[in-house]
């Protein structure tokens, strides 16, 4: 393992292959789980089940029909899912889907409380471009890697102006369980943010260190 030209030592244990495997994981049983729990509400369609994990989830995780459809019919095949009327089968197009109507089965009932019951999975965080960025860029010169990170401080400071604007503009849930999600979902992204600010401020100070300690060594 060799050093770069900064002073840093490369980490090969980096596997961003990895990560973004773990992530698209988490995302998929996101999706899988959401629509176990909102199918506990009652029985329901494909497009109401979009809307409702879509508010559930405080607007910020999207879901596209397709997805749902696709999932739903996984859930069925694993016995977690079934519709609620066969005599309107699913024709194999758009408006087959649009029809049916699904609701939870006592196994999905159990899956549903055995992942409400379930710690957070001890693993690799999921794929972060901020912190991927800033990883890979301490393998240029600590001028660029500062450059990096204050670039990355700026744009996190324009997303929290640009989500309390947002804010102001679309907090119209008439739901009371839709308006408390968006609520803690905003919550969550405040709470994120600050801490990816002070971790970029300690980056700062720890690559500062660095660059000052590599020239002293070099004199």
């Amino acid at each position: 393992m060799g050093s770069s030209r900064t002073g840093f030592r490369r980490q090969s244990s980096f596997t961003p292959l990895t990560i973004v495997t773990q992530y698209a994981y988490f995302v998929g049983m996101s999706v899988r789980m959401g629509l176990l729990a909102l199918l506990e509400a009652g029985p329901a369609h494909g497009y109401h089940l979009k809307g409702a994990f879509e508010a559930r989830t405080g607007g910020v995780w999207t879901v596209n029909v397709g997805q749902v459809y696709t999932t739903l019919d996984r859930l069925q095949a694993d016995g977690l899912v079934e519709p609620v009327d066969d005599d309107q089968p699913d024709d194999g197009g758009a408006g087959g889907r649009d029809r049916r109507t699904w609701r939870l089965t006592p196994a999905g009932k159990s899956a549903l409380d055995a992942w409400f019951d379930e710690a957070p999975p001890a693993a690799a965080p999921p794929r972060d471009e901020l912190l991927v960025k800033v990883l890979l860029a301490l393998g240029r010169s600590p001028v660029e890697a500062l450059a990096v990170i204050t670039r990355q401080r700026a744009e996190l400071y324009r997303q929290a102006q640009g989500q309390r604007r947002q804010r102001r503009q679309t907090d119209t849930h008439d739901d009371p369980t839709s308006r408390l999600a968006s609520d803690l979902m905003a919550e969550a992204l405040s709470t994120r943010r600050e801490a990816d600010l002070r971790w970029l401020d300690h980056c700062e100070s720890v690559v500062m260190s660095l660059a000052v300690s590599h020239e002293r060594r070099t004199r």
